[in-house]
């Protein structure tokens, strides 16, 4: 055909992806665009997008298609936007996606479609190929129905990683507030305490275990200790301030490796052969698991009472 270069280049872009909109957009017809759909190169998707036969499935590719499936001008939005950038405790699934209002009126069975009439230019970024929306915008768009100390937590993220700061935020809010948006309140609350020469603080993670204990009633552990008996240890995470507990906190992005366990192992050892009870959660847990951890925790703290008392 005729536009094969063409599309195929576009697929490239797109997670193997093109729009039947977009065939329109580079000159086929609608004989043209039928050929593509039954032929043996592509595989409709949905009746508006179609995927180069034998790519693989991945989460890029299915909000890709979420995308494109919605309309010309979508982007990737609110928790999937926030996965996407990294952010903890936000899952892509299920897909939301923002549109402009009266671009087009049809559902989507990809993903949930917020439709607006305030998705600024400056408010769309490119990440991996896929339109999505800003970090601030993403934060803004999620301050109106997650609870404020999630949203507080994310902004905080947001901001440790650099992806926003106080200029950018304020110019979002800004932006969006007098057009009335939901969430303009706590945005601008939060904005305000923090102040022009707030620095967050190094891991979110961290803030959310300490939560995890205070709302479950137990006992604060001091946060960043060097341990270590004759050697040095390292540093833990956390550390019970009576008992020998060291709690270390682990990310599956950091932690996750052969080399990584590898050397997560020795460091343990080193600890429990000084005399700790070592306490290993993972970020997932600490998000989506808090009774499971809490309840890792206060096994541990039991264990070590009861050792206590028989050993006095």
């Amino acid at each position: 055909m005729r536009l094969d270069d063409q599309i195929e280049a576009l697929a490239t872009r797109q997670h193997s992806l093109v729009a039947a909109w977009q065939l329109y957009g580079l000159g086929a017809s609608r004989t043209e665009v039928d050929r593509i759909r039954q032929g043996r190169r592509w595989s409709p998707l949905t009746p508006r997008v179609l995927a180069l036969r034998g790519s693989p499935a991945t989460v890029e590719r299915d909000v890709m298609a979420a995308v494109l499936d919605a309309s010309p001008g979508a982007v990737v939005s609110h928790a999937s936007a926030a996965a996407l950038w990294g952010a903890p405790g936000c899952r892509p699934l299920p897909i939301h996606v923002t549109r402009h209002r009266g671009i087009a009126r049809r559902a989507s069975t990809l993903c949930r479609v917020h439709e607006v009439v305030d998705l600024l230019p400056a408010h769309v970024r490119l990440l991996r190929g896929i339109p999505i929306t800003s970090p601030a915008r993403t934060v803004f768009d999620l301050a109106y129905g997650f609870h404020p100390a999630r949203v507080e937590r994310l902004l905080d993220w947001f901001w440790a990683e650099r992806l926003v700061d106080g200029r950018t935020v304020e110019c979002t809010i800004a932006e969006l507030a007098e057009r009335g948006r939901s969430g303009s309140t706590l945005m601008r609350e939060l904005v305000s305490v923090r102040g022009p020469a707030y620095v967050p603080p190094s891991s979110t993670l961290e803030r959310r275990f300490e939560q995890v204990l205070a709302e479950r009633c137990l006992p604060p552990m001091r946060r960043q200790v060097d341990s270590g008996g004759e050697q040095w240890s390292g540093r833990v995470d956390y550390r019970d301030q009576h008992l020998p507990l060291v709690v270390e906190v682990q990310s599956e992005r950091h932690h996750a490796a052969l080399v990584d366990r590898a050397d997560d192992a020795a460091r343990r050892a080193r600890l429990e052969g000084d005399g700790f009870e070592v306490v290993e959660v993972w970020d997932t847990e600490v998000w989506h698991d808090a009774d499971v951890v809490a309840d890792r925790v206060r096994a541990a703290r039991h264990r070590l009472t009861a050792a206590r008392r028989t050993a006095g």
